[in-house]
């Protein structure tokens, strides 16, 4: 019987019922299901390497959490096999997955035992003597701006993650005003660019941060990163391309883009962001590579 470990990040007050609810339907399919909540219960860590299917009940930040926990324990190399049950805010896992957070998870558990399993590439980021991952992207300027500003808002009195997604889009619209531009020399593997960029990212999915597509063309198993910016006189077009965002009205931007392998970065700008976290750099250089079919996702 294939083993399942439901790894589970629910919201306040949503234990008890999605945890009955989620291994009810999990079981049904014929799966001996294993259930944490990952926040409290710590012992996942030790569990996870004898699971055939490790089930992630949360968002990108919850899915970044546990490809971590397979990254350092090595299991991440043997091709782990995650399934996604969409819980969080943006999904923009989910949605490069395709995966519904509107559909049942009883109907997205159905699905596994005739969906594909889908490869999936990571990007590796080395700064500072350190090394880390990404599963979305990394970059500078603009959206470790909109990190910073968003950890420091109370969000509790909005009801949806619409409404969530939608303020983070509002003051992604302030940011990309008021942004300075920063100069940086970009190596992608053997061709050298230079410039000054309100934004650089370096994706690994089509969009980031509140359902925003940077990288359109992006594929998650191609063994490539593309690397996106916008410069100085980009400005005021990007913003308009956010403002009608926000509006739900059509709109469309030329993003500049740059395929490559690996790429190294100098910047003075020493502030940048892997996925949903914000980092200070001691002299603002990356070396960033992409690690091909790290993870098989059941889609």
């Amino acid at each position: 019987m294939t083993q399942v470990i439901l790894l589970h990040n629910p919201k306040a007050g949503d234990e008890d019922h999605f945890k009955s609810d989620l291994m009810r339907a999990i079981e049904k399919e014929g799966y001996r299901c294993t259930y944490y909540l990952i926040k409290k219960d710590e012992r996942w860590k030790d569990q996870i390497d004898e699971a055939d299917i490790v089930v992630v009940a949360g968002g990108d930040g919850t899915v970044r959490k546990v490809v971590k926990e397979l990254f350092q324990k090595g299991i991440a190399r043997k091709k782990a096999t995650l399934a996604l049950l969409p819980m969080g805010t943006a999904n923009n896992l989910s949605k490069t997955l395709l995966l519904n957070k509107e559909t049942s998870f009883e109907n997205h558990v159905n699905a596994w035992k005739n969906g594909k399993y889908q490869r999936f590439d990571m990007g590796t980021i080395a700064y500072d003597g350190n090394a880390d991952f990404f599963l979305e992207g990394a970059g500078y300027g603009i959206f470790p701006s909109l990190i910073q500003t968003m950890d420091k808002i109370d969000l509790s009195h909005l009801e949806t993650t619409d409404d969530q997604l939608a303020l983070a889009l509002e003051n992604l619209y302030k940011i990309i005003q008021t942004t300075e531009a920063h100069l940086y020399t970009i190596r992608a593997d053997d061709k050298t660019y230079e410039d000054r960029y309100l934004l650089l990212e370096v994706m690994n999915i089509p969009s980031i941060g509140p359902n925003l597509t940077l990288a359109p063309a992006a594929q998650i198993d191609d063994g490539y990163l593309d690397l996106v910016t916008i410069s100085e006189k980009e400005r005021d077009t990007f913003a308009l391309h956010v403002k009608k965002i926000t509006k739900g009205e059509a709109t469309s931007f030329d993003f500049q883009t740059i395929r490559a392998k690996t790429f190294e970065i100098r910047s003075p700008n020493k502030t940048i962001h892997i996925d949903d976290k914000c980092i200070s750099t001691s002299n603002g250089s990356l070396t960033i590579e992409v690690r091909e079919h790290i993870l098989d996702f059941l889609s």
